[in-house]
């Protein structure tokens, strides 16, 4: 006979231990965390850091938070907060889609460290509003409810990839101490040199014909409306 598991973070608040008023619950705590996670990266976050910065003892925040998997999910779900949703739904789910994957873009460049998180449903109280207002947006299509979670999920999950592919160019830079156009420098022998060979037409055409330095943002834009487009063309197409 396997452990239960403990309930959710969620369920437990309401009969967590009460600590100094004012100075100390779990919205204090979690807010010191995410500045401790915004400066130097969550894994840079612990129980111990957060009590030292708040001039308190590590016991002290554990009758609040049982766990560093619990601080997590306080922290991702607090800044989901940060969301703008006034207005959403709006009577265009296209428009309104649009603005969630522009939102969750930004939220991710305000806070780096959450791409490692809302992977698995999570149930805190900005989590469930951001979820009734994203499908909220796709109702009234015609779909069910499998195919509004597929439409509002692709142009999210867009969003996502996107932006870990943005903040992944800010940490290599950040490791190897090299900015594009220094990395453009490194490997542009070595790129000559397969270009010379002729075997990467390709390869080729990126480095003579695609533009040099394009603006993340117009990129983003482009991209965006092509995964629409292709949302807009399934809405009613059987299967």
């Amino acid at each position: 006979m396997t452990d239960e598991p403990p309930p959710v973070i969620w369920a437990r608040l309401s009969s967590q231990g009460r600590g100094p008023a004012r100075t100390l619950d779990h919205r204090a705590i979690t807010a010191v965390a995410i500045a401790l996670a915004d400066e130097d990266g969550v894994d840079a976050v612990s129980m111990r850091k957060v009590a030292a910065r708040m001039d308190h003892s590590p016991m002290a925040l554990y009758r609040h938070v049982g766990s560093k998997d619990d601080l997590t999910e306080l922290m991702y779900d607090a800044v989901l907060g940060e969301l703008d949703l006034t207005g959403i739904p709006s009577g265009s789910w296209r428009a309104d889609v649009a603005r969630l994957a522009r939102e969750t873009r930004r939220l991710h460049h305000a806070h780096p460290w959450i791409a490692r998180f809302g992977h698995r449903p999570t149930l805190g109280p900005n989590a469930r509003q951001f979820l009734e207002a994203g499908l909220a947006c796709v109702d009234g299509l015609g779909l069910d409810i499998d195919a509004m979670m597929d439409l509002l999920s692709t142009a999210l999950q867009f969003t996502r990839g996107f932006v870990v592919q943005e903040l992944g160019e800010v940490e290599d830079q950040r490791r190897t101490g090299l900015d594009f156009a220094g990395y453009q420098r490194q490997t542009g022998p070595f790129i000559s040199k397969l270009l010379q060979e002729g075997k990467l037409p390709y390869l080729r055409r990126l480095i003579i014909e695609a533009e040099d330095s394009p603006d993340p943002d117009v990129v983003f834009e482009r991209r965006l409306t092509m995964v629409l487009d292709g949302l807009a063309a399934g809405i009613g197409r059987p299967g």
